[in-house]
């Protein structure tokens, strides 16, 4: 039985959100329906219980001398979901004192409240000009208010004059930062294997920008130098420009931003690493232990089991053993509490492959319950690249075969699927080829450096590098 679609959204939210929601029940300006409020109390009470445990009890604690009804439940969970849903709204508001300000500035003129409005309008427009924190936010905020200027302006006197040029140039601006967070969004997708597509004015927005020194703000200034970094991924000196300026403004981030800005970086230095490039390893490491430490990477404190991956993954690539195990243990608690053991042990896993203790690493992989289809996915690759190594031919080839067949069965690998496959393939020609020519292994060992839909290079070229060569 599906929990009720409220039910999944306050299980996610945290002990502040929680505790504020429950404010905004009680209070009778929100809320004037008090079995609504008293319905999340006696909720709390039970939410340890399957659902469907949860709702009778649920509905006995609420309606005791009635009969249960499912469709009376269903209408409270309904009424929940529209309240959590008005009381994110607000919370979200809350926050944005810009937004506040213009809401109010708008009031003021809406009713005519003529000189409270020019002073409040004036003094909220110096305060906007001589803001000097990073706010990609702020170029919207400033046109709106220049759009009550203009409504004033008009209503005052449809003669006098409004320079355009300013609110225009604000406009521009908000909607080019907007174009370029999507344009990096779709380059960075691209560098994982998505499907290129190109958006034919960018080069046009982005020479307006220069030649009106737009580029020149912190804001604009990080997305244009993002844009370089990503279209001339040779010139590398945009990389270490644009880590320069994210560094600089790194303080006024809030989370959004921050994880956006800092998994840009990341990204670069992630292709860059699969493109052979060894150099990048240190910094792709740095970045990762840096996003952690600032939670650019945790979400409500929380590491995702693919990034606690990815980094021991990066540190065994570094043949860096012993960092590998130390991260291992120092990040173990901030992963999910329900995937925390089973990626632990896959870690764990890959730790003692390295180490030669195969028994060990086969014990993890085949006894632990991957429930991410990647992670599956990853824990067999280790076992075929185990049972290659201690040249078990029959093992490695039934488990290309059974990860194949699992491929096939599963729906949720998009574009990783390719990259999957390309593996199998490559791991069954290396499964079959006990020596070489030495021009076809050369030209083997060309292939696999030059195939960016590949994984486990490094592994799959030293294992042809080792072949037997004929002649």
């Amino acid at each position: 039985m599906k929990n009720p679609q409220f039910l999944d959204l306050y299980l996610n939210l945290n002990a502040k959100q929680k505790a504020g929601f429950k404010k905004y029940l009680a209070s009778t300006y929100f809320n004037t329906n008090k079995k609504i409020s008293q319905s999340l109390e006696d909720l709390d009470g039970h939410i340890h219980l399957k659902i469907e445990e949860l709702k009778p009890a649920l509905f006995k604690k609420l309606y005791p001398e009635e009969s249960y009804s499912d469709v009376k439940l269903r209408l409270l969970f309904s009424e929940l979901l529209k309240q959590l849903k008005n009381f994110l709204f607000i919370e979200e508001k809350q926050v944005n004192e810009n937004e506040k300000e213009l809401f109010y500035i708008r009031f003021l003129r809406k009713t005519k409240q003529i000189k409270l409005f020019e002073n409040q309008a004036e003094a909220f427009r110096t305060e906007l000009k001589s803001n000097k924190a990073w706010n990609p936010d702020i170029y919207e905020i400033r046109h709106q208010l220049d759009m009550e200027l203009l409504n004033y302006e008009s209503f005052k006197n449809r003669f006098s004059y409004f320079d355009f040029r300013e609110s225009s140039d604000l406009l521009e601006m908000d909607a080019l930062i907007k174009r370029l967070r999507i344009y990096l969004e779709q380059l960075s997708h691209e560098a994982i294997g998505a499907s290129s597509f190109e958006y034919p004015l960018i080069d046009a927005w982005v020479e307006l920008a220069e030649k009106k020194s737009w580029n020149q703000t912190p804001e604009l200034g990080i997305y244009i130098m993002a844009l370089k970094m990503y279209r001339f991924p040779t010139e590398e000196h945009y990389f270490q420009e644009y880590l320069s300026l994210i560094s600089r403004y790194e303080k006024d981030f809030d989370f959004e931003r921050g994880r956006e800005i800092y998994l840009t970086a990341l990204n670069y230095s992630i292709r860059k690493i699969n493109q052979n490039d060894q150099r990048f390893f240190g910094q792709t490491l740095q970045l990762f232990q840096h996003c952690v430490k600032f939670g650019w990477l945790l979400d409500y404190g929380v590491m995702s089991s693919l990034t606690y991956k990815n980094i021991i993954s990066l540190c065994i690539r570094m043949n860096d053993l012993d960092l590998a195990i130390k991260l291992l243990e120092d990040y173990k608690n901030l992963v999910n509490v329900k995937e925390r053991n089973t990626i632990y042990s896959f870690n764990l896993a890959k730790i003692y492959k390295e180490q030669k203790e195969y028994a060990k690493a086969l014990y993890l992989l085949n006894t632990s319950v991957f429930r991410d289809p990647l992670i599956e996915l990853n824990a067999r690759v280790e076992m075929i690249k185990i049972y290659y190594e201690i040249k078990e031919d029959e093992l490695m080839h039934n488990q290309i075969k059974a990860t194949a067949n699992l491929m096939k069965r599963s729906k949720k690998l998009g574009y990783h699927r390719e990259y999957y496959n390309n593996f199998l393939a490559t791991a069954n020609r290396l499964f079959a080829t006990k020596q070489i020519l030495k021009s076809e292994k050369e030209k083997w060992l060309e292939n696999i450096r030059l195939d960016n839909r590949l994984i486990e290079k490094s592994w799959l070229y030293l294992m042809v590098d080792r072949l037997k060569t004929l002649g």
